[in-house]
């Protein structure tokens, strides 16, 4: 199955051991495909920079060479304009379709509130694993 992590999972993935990461070990395991992009990966290193995280920032140069090394990396050549309210995170739209992916997982409201984008299934970790 094909998916694409919203940073907020990515981040979550990194510093917890929730929901998150086990979706996370799933695609280090080759049971799930984890679609990633240029733009997903600059996104993450951007906001793994924020203060609140100063504690899992050592970890986030391995952490981006191992998605590198497990995801199918994509170039969307289609962009999408749904989220208005968060005009960013129309690139995990972009890279799902690109990728052809059946699930975006996310905390985001403003993805999770779209709950579908064309074939896409839109959900957080928790109700991800529950399906």
């Amino acid at each position: 199955m094909r998916i694409v992590l919203d940073t907020n999972v990515l981040i979550s993935a990194l510093g917890w051991q929730g929901n998150e990461y086990i979706i996370f070990q799933k695609c280090v395991r080759g049971e799930l495909t984890l679609i990633i992009s240029a733009e997903i990966i600059e996104e993450f290193q951007r906001v793994i920079q924020y203060d609140r995280f100063k504690f899992i920032h050592d970890k986030a140069d391995d952490f981006v060479n191992l998605l590198f090394e497990i995801g199918e990396l994509i170039q969307p050549e289609e962009h999408f304009f749904l989220v208005e309210d968060d005009p960013d995170d129309n690139i995990f739209l972009d890279a799902a379709f690109a990728g052809n992916a059946a699930y975006i997982i996310s905390g985001d409201k403003h993805l999770l509130h779209l709950q579908k984008f064309k074939s896409v299934k839109i959900l957080n970790a928790h109700d991800f694993l529950k399906e």
